[in-house]
């Protein structure tokens, strides 16, 4: 399946498909470098390696980050894998210039 394939499904299936589409829209425009790809059943985004995903819930969205542990300074970055970690985005004005600060440093992270 399509990543836009995804978000037409999506949009019949889920609440949260509108935030979805907005989020996928505001990674589009600070790493438009990054390549979308479906994997595990989620858009990812790619530079070098994968760098994030959307992963739409119920009430939110989680933009994963794939090396989040190395973002842990931030307080938003939540979860407790060996290296994967996310952030809840309740509402667009989440997506904010904290985000994207911590955006900022995951394409770092992959560009390193």
């Amino acid at each position: 399946m399509s990543a836009d394939a995804y978000f037409d499904k999506l949009d019949r299936e889920k609440a949260t498909a509108p935030l979805a589409r907005e989020v996928r829209g505001w990674i589009r425009a600070r790493a438009p470098h990054l390549t979308e790809l479906m994997k595990w059943g989620y858009p990812w985004y790619q530079g070098e390696a994968l760098v994030c995903a959307i992963v739409p819930h119920k009430a939110h969205i989680n933009l994963q980050f794939s090396r989040g542990a190395e973002l842990a300074a931030h307080v938003r970055v939540e979860g407790s894998g060996k290296a994967l970690r996310h952030v809840k985005i309740y509402a667009a004005d989440d997506l904010d210039e904290g985000l994207a600060v911590i955006l900022a440093e995951a394409v770092a992270l992959d560009r390193a």
